[in-house]
């Protein structure tokens, strides 16, 4: 049986052959999602390739060329509570706050990473992580995470 099928993605209809549970997207969206899929796999495996170091030589590799500084910056906000237990914070982590400045630190890495690999770099050399309340409104904390380092390329 035929079916008439609108793609969720594009809104195009097209015409599905088929009696077993429809589509969600056009035979066009579908292959464009394998291309996107592709390239982000791609461009995700190019990414663990690239080395951070917070030193600013190694010893045992060579700077073939020097390319650039490179930096990135999150800001996040977190949420005090009404009454925060301030008790909670004697000699612990706070895990919420602690979360999300890891999470941001992973993004602001990446960041890098892509910049470096942008640059033709293969590694990042003297990474530096900073941690910053920007301010707050409320009872909330507004934070800047942020990661730089000189984007090399390595012998």
């Amino acid at each position: 049986m035929n079916w008439i099928v609108t793609c969720n993605l594009c809104g195009s209809s097209y015409v599905y052959a088929s009696g077993q549970g429809l589509p969600d997207l056009c035979p066009v969206c579908t292959e464009k999602g394998k291309k996107e899929a592709k390239k982000f796999l791609d461009k995700e495996k190019r990414r663990k390739e690239v080395v951070v170091f917070g030193l600013l030589e190694l010893p045992d590799r060579e700077v073939k060329k020097s390319l650039s500084f490179v930096s990135h910056e999150e800001i996040l906000s977190v949420g005090l509570g009404r009454e925060p237990d301030l008790e909670k914070f004697r000699g612990g982590t706070a895990l919420a706050w602690a979360e999300k400045v890891r999470s941001a630190k992973e993004l602001s890495l990446r960041a890098i990473k892509d910049e470096a690999l942008e640059l033709g770099g293969n590694a990042i050399l003297g990474a530096d992580f900073a941690c910053q309340v920007l301010g707050t409104f409320g009872d909330i904390v507004i934070l800047l995470v942020s990661a730089k380092g000189t984007a090399v390329f390595l012998e």
